[in-house]
């Protein structure tokens, strides 16, 4: 037997001193699976039913038995489905609250979600921003020099785009930047890295033995020009050694071809 609709209480329900605990506990959670596996076990654990369902749009917890009568408390992003053997209004008050609560505090993952994505990407490329980047370059690092294989750095910059914000505007500049940073991302395995380092700088982090293959590709599929700086990892260096390495090496490739009048032109997407 099924009721369609939750029970409205009339007065906010006096919460026993457990569930008020466990319900500091699931919204002090700001992972989402967290959330659902505390949520569905406090109301298993703190009310009468044989059976609890917690669904969010992207997990689900189920706990118990589908005996008895089913009572749903849905709310936009959170749907909690509960078995009770009996009527229990007590019970069904408690839960319209904490359905509530959830739900509030579901939005509140959401926004959480939301401003770490936006402190761990860059905003107009996707790659990763330079303060995250460069923690998750320091792992990768120490990674490598335990294990010993083959990876490298690479410090990349985009040829011309001063010239291109001058005479195109800033929104081309930005397209270029974009466009470039989705070549790579498209390139890339798995366990290799593009940072934003600056306005036209990137990192790159090859986890091969093979870095030259990786640009060739990035440079198949997009048309802008850049030059780079290749330093491979080793235990002899530490990373603001390589970065700096790198540098050094990408600067004397861009003067090169400022020298020899490159037939790499200027192209604008």
């Amino acid at each position: 037997m099924e009721k369609v609709d939750t029970f409205l209480a009339q007065e906010i329900p006096t919460l026993p001193i457990d569930f008020v605990v466990n319900l500091v506990n699931f919204l002090s959670e700001l992972d989402e699976w967290n959330f659902v596996d505390k949520l569905a076990k406090s109301i298993y654990m703190h009310t009468r039913a044989s059976g609890v369902r917690v669904m969010t749009p992207n997990f689900v917890k189920i706990l118990g038995t589908t005996i008895g009568v089913l009572y749903n408390f849905s709310s936009e992003h959170v749907r909690i489905s509960v078995y009770f053997s009996g009527q229990n209004n007590k019970d069904i008050a408690v839960l319209n609250l904490v359905s509530s609560v959830a739900e509030t505090h579901y939005k509140n993952i959401l926004k959480y979600q939301e401003m770490s994505n936006m402190a761990l990407y860059d905003s107009l490329t996707g790659a990763y921003s330079k303060a995250a980047g460069l923690k998750l370059l320091e792992s990768a690092v120490e990674s490598v020099k335990r294990t010993g294989r083959d990876s490298f750095i690479v410090f990349i910059d985009i040829d011309n785009l001063k010239k291109i914000n001058d005479e195109y505007g800033h929104l081309k500049g930005d397209e270029v930047l974009k466009s470039f940073a989705q070549a790579c991302i498209k390139s890339m395995r798995k366990t290799d890295m593009l940072i934003r380092y600056g306005g036209d700088e990137f990192l790159l982090f090859v986890d091969s033995g093979n870095p030259e293959m990786l640009l060739e590709r990035i440079k198949n599929l997009s048309a802008i020009s850049f030059s780079y700086g290749i330093v491979p990892i080793e235990n002899d260096r530490s990373l603001y050694e390589i970065l700096k390495l790198a540098d050094e090496r990408m600067y004397k490739e861009k003067n090169k071809k400022s020298h020899a009048k490159s037939s790499n032109t200027l192209m604008v997407i």
